[in-house]
């Protein structure tokens, strides 16, 4: 499922991993991180790890999903997923925000608190999504990240240098 390739970055000369999912997404991570497959409900899930002493775990799933024939069309579907992605009715969710990228593909963004097996964590949550042709018709393809952090280290300026670059790599990342 992932295709890890290590070249040097056409930004600024700085190097990192090239990854591809599920032939729906590619994007770039900063050098160093380990990446590895977790299985969740019977679905491969990508796991990103940044290197030591760094904390987190990236993690994505991708999707493509066929637009029901009452929903508007490809375009109306991917707003909708995006819509739905950010929690509007979950307390939990804060900082949303759902936007257009020039070449069309959508971006949906939140930041949520929770509690996993008793432990306070912030996990950001990003979806990249884009019409792109199938088969016989358009399909909505997407690809959905959520960075999870241990709450203690929230708000930490090594923390908010790393969420940058994830923030980056993610906003850039190209739908397939």
């Amino acid at each position: 499922m992932a295709d890890e390739t290590y070249s040097a970055s056409g930004q600024g000369n700085r190097q990192g991993s090239d990854i591809g999912w599920s032939d729906t997404v590619r994007f770039r991570l900063p050098a160093g991180w380990a990446v590895d497959v977790e299985e969740h409900e019977g679905q491969p899930v990508g796991t990103f790890r940044p290197p030591p002493p760094a904390g987190g775990v990236l993690r994505l799933v991708t999707d493509r999903v066929v637009p029901r024939p009452e929903s508007g069309g490809t375009a109306a579907t991917l707003q909708e997923m995006a819509l739905r992605f950010v929690r509007p009715q979950d307390p939990r969710a804060g900082d949303r925000t759902v936007e257009s990228r020039a070449d069309g593909a959508v971006i949906a963004q939140a930041m949520m608190r929770t509690e996993e097996e008793g432990r306070a964590e912030t996990h950001y949550l990003w979806l990249v999504g884009a019409e792109r042709p199938d088969t016989a018709e358009s399909v909505a393809a997407v690809a959905m990240f959520s960075f999870a952090l241990p709450d203690l280290m929230d708000g930490d300026e090594s923390c908010a240098e790393m969420l940058g670059r994830i923030d980056d790599a993610i906003r850039n990342a190209e739908i397939l």
